[in-house]
């Protein structure tokens, strides 16, 4: 008898879960702190061009909630989480027990996943008559789709709306299993009943930013006045309310391009050209609209802990930059909203009377076997626009990679501005030199030829060349300028003669040479590499 019971109760507690478990929803954050990386850096404001199924720019979002949970196992439920999420980056902080699971819920509840889930499921069609506008209901059955919707009537088997007419699908229910907005959710053990403060942070996709500089250069073109714009791309569904948001530059370490997970599909109801004559010709793109304006933003956003913090006070500036490891953290000195499919920009930079040098640069061809262009062809330089970014040039601020558009005002009326080019820019640290390539000039021009060049001889998987070259430059302007004859480095690349000392710049030899007004003059070098 003993025996008997003893299995009666072994077979009734395998009968009985586990663990009984309550489920907890908590729908919203109270609070949302966001820091977005870059995916390509100097793209500047093309992001508000971009395709939001190929954005991946990359953002940590950090979100404080609280719960009320009960003793025991919970099923605890974060709803509205970015629909960009990367689930298996998340962390849950703030939980007084442990956590047994989690889960992403990313089957959204849309019109193809709507239909994905109610295959062979019944349905009813709902047709209008074009002439009375009449509708009326029929039973239906889904036999396919979301790639083209299949019913099973009465009549027989038909594609939704290939009869010509107006018609429609009516769900008596929802299926189970789809969820009406991202969902992350975690299984946890909570010794005792209470509430509790819980930061939920994770990785999302399709949030990007880029740096946009405007460069005005003075009447006199010694100097220009920069100014620095961020640009925040949200190509989410997923906005950030009253959010403190930063931003951060320096190339991120990242494997190949995450995907999001939670990816609406998309329903598919096209039938044959019934009547058109548009079938198979594409519709016109739409641009889009530009960038908004510049806008005032709305409590300072913290500096990390242990990071060294550098506030640089302007009128305008609405950033503060701080260090993060070998990257620069920009802050947003208020909270901003930032909101689902919305491009906008926030100052960060603005530095008057920054100096530069202008160069007028060739670099010079040829090839391996001697090939240059033809000796009486008419080649225009590149003005580069050379500044140092220290504080004594009117800089000294880490500047993020981007594009520079520049402009100047137009000669003789005050007040009116022409453009005059856009540039990349790097990253650049501060008290390092760069370069910013402005325009080809058609008035500082050059010619070039090889005066001889001959094989010296064989090496084991090499030959080797001499070259001698001449380059010819000519100053149409009415004052002087500053030229530079480049000469791109090559495998084992000597110069052996010159009619003008050589400096190096970037690793290459490098001659620069003033011209006068109105003035020309030839350099010539030999040179010897391996080809």
């Amino acid at each position: 008898m003993g025996g008997r019971l003893t299995q009666l109760i072994f077979a009734v507690a395998l009968a009985l879960p586990v663990l009984a478990r309550a489920d907890t929803i908590s729908a919203a954050p109270e609070k949302v702190e966001v820091v977005v990386y870059r995916d390509r850096p100097a793209r500047g404001a093309d992001l508000a061009r971009e395709d939001p199924d190929s954005a991946h720019g990359l953002a940590l979002v950090t979100e404080t909630r609280t719960v009320d949970l009960p003793a025991g196992r919970t099923r605890l439920s974060f709803e509205g989480v970015a629909d960009g999420i990367i689930p298996e980056s998340a962390a849950v902080e703030g939980l007084p027990g442990s956590l047994a699971e989690r889960n992403f819920d990313y089957d959204l509840l849309s019109p193809g996943s709507l239909i994905a889930h109610l295959t062979d499921q019944p349905v009813h069609i709902v047709r209008t008559d074009r002439k009375t506008g009449r509708e009326t209901s029929e039973a239906a059955t889904v036999r396919a789709g979301p790639d083209g919707v299949v019913l099973q009537t009465a009549a027989g088997v038909e594609a939704l709306r290939c009869s010509g007419g107006p018609e429609k699908l009516v769900f008596d229910s929802l299926p189970k299993g789809l969820a009406s907005r991202p969902t992350l959710s975690v299984v946890t053990d909570t010794p005792a009943a209470g509430r509790y403060q819980v930061r939920v942070s994770y990785l999302s996709v399709r949030i990007d930013w880029a740096a946009d500089y405007v460069a005005r250069i003075s009447p006199d073109g010694k100097s220009l006045d920069l100014t620095g714009w961020i640009t925040l791309a949200n190509h989410s569904a997923a906005s950030f309310a009253d959010a403190p948001t930063a931003v951060v530059a320096g190339r991120l370490a990242r494997v190949p391009a995450d995907l999001p997970t939670a990816a609406p599909q998309h329903l598919k109801t096209g039938c044959w050209p019934m009547g058109t004559s548009h079938h198979g010709v594409p519709r016109p793109e739409i641009p889009a609209p530009p960038p908004p304006p510049p806008m005032a933003l709305m409590a300072p956003m913290p500096a990390p802990p242990g990071m060294r913090e550098e506030v640089v006070v302007t009128a305008q500036k609405r950033t503060v930059q701080t260090d993060l490891g070998d990257y620069k953290l920009y802050s947003l000195v208020e909270p901003t909203t930032v909101a689902a499919h919305q491009v906008k920009q926030v100052q960060f930079l603005h530095q008057a009377k920054v100096g530069f040098d202008p160069v007028y640069r060739y670099d010079v061809e040829i090839g391996d076997n001697g090939e240059a262009p033809p000796p009486d062809q008419t080649i225009p330089t590149r003005l580069v626009l050379r500044l140092k970014n220290k504080a004594a040039d009117g800089l000294g601020e880490a500047l993020p990679a981007g594009l520079v558009s520049f402009r100047q005002a137009e000669p003789g009326a005050p007040g009116h501005e022409l453009f005059l080019g856009q540039a990349g820019m790097r990253d650049v640290p501060v008290n390092e030199p760069f370069e910013l390539n402005l325009a080809q000039s058609p008035e500082v021009v050059v010619r070039q030829e090889i005066v001889s060049a001959k094989q010296l001889g064989w090496g084991t998987d090499h030959r080797r060349l001499r070259a001698e070259i001449a380059v010819s430059l000519f100053n149409h302007r009415a004052d002087a300028v500053i030229t530079e004859v480049r000469q791109p480095q090559a495998e084992g690349l000597t110069i052996v003669a010159e009619s003008l000392s050589h400096d190096i710049r970037d690793g290459a030899p490098a001659w620069r040479i003033a011209l006068a007004a109105r003035s020309e003059t030839t350099l010539t070098y030999t040179v010897e590499f391996d080809n």
